[in-house]
């Protein structure tokens, strides 16, 4: 006979499960309060942990597990000496637990207030995981309810026994379940340190490391593994959002991939650089990119057009580069893409006439994105520097990107009406590119960029020789402060109409002068984007 204890707040498979297990074995199972409810109307005899204990469940249930018939009945080893300390003390040995925890993070989602948040923090439940998981040696811990197949094919291929290798594997799962629970738990009680007037020394400590928490302890769920890293050398996974933001975790996996070889890590890093522009653009566009930035970006009414006009940026980079699109990719559209070699195609759609004509190059990666993925957010995500031995870096955005209607014009000449699409697009875009980085734009089409380079004037030469003639009556969008007027004349030099830029220099009055006096109309974001 199995003895098993049975407390979960996630009930979905559980007469199944169990259902199955009585083909193996006669049953005897142990629950808690509702649980042993939900048994009992579905036709198991059950026992309660207070008939078990003698002790009955106190303090509106917030204690009721937690007791020596309980634990001793999990921790006991299957020796002789634990076997026989059970048998005086008329204790009984357990051989499963099935617990899940209280969904704390599921209630995060219904913003309930920190009274009732903390009630949803489970004790009774993370201590039997921790018991159970510890004594992996004899105990089968089931924590999750889609564990349930595995242990029964392992029964069906064991002849009714559980392997010690699932057994283990049950063990971590268990162990990184709790881990994983008392994040979220720490972090939301962080955070709302973080936004208290009355939590004292807390609230300052963590305001004076500028609101980053003491601490960082995150986990991750394997999504898949990569054919390699950023070269073949290296080893690589795809791992979920760590983040405790439930709007990215409904959206992840942010695609589909439809066909097309596996992805490396170095895809994922361009899909991501992709989506951030895309999910920027005002209206239907297009963009390509080749080694985390963008070769060519453009918006038009038309799908096909604003691919033509990405292309033509610069058509030797496309080569090979990430294609990418806000709207539903036809047939004609994919006729065009695929004269091309690309590595990657992704959109929110594609007609299957599309789909066929991808299908002729089969090593092409067509990816189905999501729509909500290119849906303009705001997440306060984290990003990471490993330093190797100067440690790790752990930087969050603390507000939204500045939008166009808030920047500021500074110069005597004011903003052409004609000028305002081009000035929202050309700031969207510069905020995603790299170090020092220099974009043109005009009529929702890209120009030239300046990209990864060590000094700005250079970035800015850079684009204006990418744009040529087209150049002259351009939105010039430069990611930080322009240090020195020189960038200004070589602006004027090439008939820029319109510089962006986030301004703060301490020669922002000279700045400002030389576009006066070259006639140029200059907007400060207020905002730096600055790229490494």
């Amino acid at each position: 006979m199995r003895t098993i204890l049975v407390s979960v707040s996630d009930k979905a498979g559980l007469e199944t499960f169990l259902r199955r297990l009585e083909r193996f074995d006669s049953l005897r199972l142990i629950a808690t309060g509702n649980t042993a409810k939900f048994l009992t109307e579905h036709g198991f005899t059950c026992l309660k942990v207070e008939e078990l204990t003698q002790f009955p469940e106190i303090l509106a249930g917030r204690v009721k597990t937690l007791h020596p018939k309980v634990f001793a009945g999990i921790l006991a080893r299957p020796s002789e000496e634990d076997r026989s300390c059970l048998a005086q003390m008329d204790i009984l040995e357990i051989d499963f637990v099935v617990v899940n925890l209280y969904p704390f993070e599921k209630k995060l989602e219904q913003g309930l207030p920190e009274s009732e948040m903390v009630e949803q923090i489970d004790i009774g439940g993370v201590t039997l995981l921790r018991a159970a998981a510890k004594n992996f040696a004899r105990v089968t811990i089931v924590s999750d309810p889609r564990q349930y197949a595995e242990v029964i094919t392992t029964l069906d291929a064991n002849g009714g026994k559980v392997t010690e290798q699932l057994r283990r594997k049950l063990s971590v799962a268990a162990f990184q379940r709790t881990a994983e629970y008392d994040r979220h738990i720490s972090t939301y009680l962080e955070q709302a340190a973080l936004k208290s007037d009355d939590q004292g020394g807390l609230k300052g400590e963590i305001e004076g490391g500028s609101q980053m928490a003491c601490s960082q302890v995150m986990s991750f769920q394997k999504q898949q593994d990569l054919r390699y890293g950023e070269n073949p050398h290296s080893s690589a996974a795809w791992y979920g959002p760590a983040e405790l933001n439930f709007e990215l975790a409904s959206q992840f996996p942010p695609f589909e991939q439809l066909q097309g070889k596996e992805l490396s890590a170095n895809n994922l890093v361009d899909v991501h650089a992709l989506i951030n522009i895309l999910k920027d653009l005002s209206g239907t566009g297009a963009c390509i990119i080749k080694h985390n930035n963008p070769s060519g970006v453009a918006q038009d009414k038309d799908l096909k057009a604003a691919f033509e006009k990405a292309y033509q940026c610069d058509p030797v980079s496309a080569f090979g580069g990430i294609y990418g699109f806000t709207a539903a990719v036809d047939e004609d559209l994919a006729r065009r893409i695929t004269e091309n070699f690309m590595e990657i195609v992704a959109a929110p759609g594609f007609t299957p006439e599309a789909l066929k004509e991808f299908s002729r190059k089969k090593n092409v990666r067509v990816l189905l994105l999501k729509p909500s993925v290119l849906s303009p957010s705001f997440h306060q995500s984290l990003r990471f520097k490993d330093l190797q031995e100067l440690g790790v870096i752990v930087e969050k955005d603390m507000e939204a990107p500045v939008k166009a209607a808030q920047f500021k014009c500074v110069t005597k000449a004011g903003l052409p009406p004609e000028y305002i699409d081009d000035v929202s697009f050309a700031w969207s875009v510069v905020r995603h590119l790299t170090s020092n980085a220099i974009f043109l734009a005009r009529h929702g089409k890209s120009l030239g960029f300046g990209i990864g380079q060590t000094n700005r004037v250079g970035s800015v030469r850079l684009a204006i020789n990418q744009a040529g003639a087209e150049a002259k009556g351009a939105v010039l969008a430069s990611d930080a402060f322009f240090p020195a007027t020189d960038n200004i004349e070589a602006a004027a030099a090439a008939g820029i109409k319109v510089i962006v830029q986030p301004g703060g220099s301490v020669k922002d009055p000279d700045v400002i002068a030389a576009c006066d006096k070259a006639g140029i109309v200059m907007l400060f974001t207020g905002q730096r984007c600055f790229k490494h």
